[in-house]
């Protein structure tokens, strides 16, 4: 129905992914819309964004809608929401998760701070910096699920319910 008459290409579609035509806003208002909008739990749903927001803040680059998708199909919950959740690592916010995620990490394993003027390609693949990036990346990533968790499902049931108010 919403068909283009014609359509995108590969490269544009990436693009498309990685600053979105119309803007960030309206990105974000369309998948919030299709996210308080599915027909199930409020629970259901705020679990399963909150377990994408987890999965967002991994270090397993690349597989973050599949595994998303694999641990919400195995806690039960909405898996959409939770496809909608891994959004929120994007280009704007991952600079910043993954510079928190390994910063912690490090405090954690009383790790120094590389100067950056020493900084070589070889010590992003070391087990030491990715050990920093996992532990941080899994604090962070459930302190972020927990916050998620309660703001989603608080918005879904206001939303709800005003939906059914206004229906009546």
């Amino acid at each position: 129905m919403f068909k283009r008459k014609k359509p995108l290409g590969l490269i544009n579609q990436f693009k498309n992914i990685l600053w979105p035509e119309n803007g960030f806003k309206r990105f974000f208002l369309y998948y919030w819309k299709r996210l308080i909008r599915i027909p199930e739990s409020p629970h259901s749903i705020s679990m399963g964004f909150s377990i994408g927001v987890f999965i967002a803040f991994s270090p397993f680059i690349g597989l973050h809608t599949v595994l998303s998708i694999f641990i919400s199909w195995a806690f039960r919950v909405n898996i959409l929401s939770s496809i909608i959740g891994t959004f929120s690592g994007n280009p704007l916010t991952y600079p910043i998760m993954w510079a928190s995620s390994i910063g912690l990490g490090d405090f954690i394993f009383g790790r120094q701070k590389l100067a950056y003027e020493k900084i070589e390609l070889s010590d992003f693949f070391g087990v030491d910096f990715f050990m920093s990036f996992f532990v941080g990346s899994i604090i962070l990533g459930f302190l972020f699920a927990i916050i998620f968790y309660f703001f989603i499902k608080y918005f879904i049931i206001i939303y709800k319910s005003n939906f059914i108010k206004n229906k009546e």
